[in-house]
């Protein structure tokens, strides 16, 4: 039978979260900017290096912030009206040979 327990997640540290999830972030939009600039080069015959280049800064700039602030409210709405619950069970820890 296994056994549940729940968790519940009251506190986000504003500066860790929303560094980390920027990062992630932009490894998802990296590739469509690519997809972008490729667009670009077919269409015109060369690549906007500067809009681009700012594009991404933009994006990682904004995303930080605005992951910040996210994590910020979150830690109220936390405070006031309790966290996201988490059910964990327990798993065995077997060595596997990779």
């Amino acid at each position: 039978m296994m056994k549940l327990t729940k968790k519940e997640i009251t506190f986000l540290d504003p500066m860790h979260t929303a560094k980390t999830l920027v990062l992630v972030y932009l490894c998802f939009s990296v590739p469509i900017v690519l997809l972008a600039l490729f667009v670009a080069f077919i269409r015109d015959g060369a690549i906007p290096g500067f809009t681009v280049l700012s594009a991404l800064i933009l994006n990682a700039i904004l995303g930080f912030g605005l992951l910040w602030v996210a994590c910020k409210v979150y830690n109220w709405v936390a405070n006031n009206f309790g966290g996201i619950e988490l059910a964990l069970k327990e798993v065995s820890e077997e060595m596997t040979d990779e």
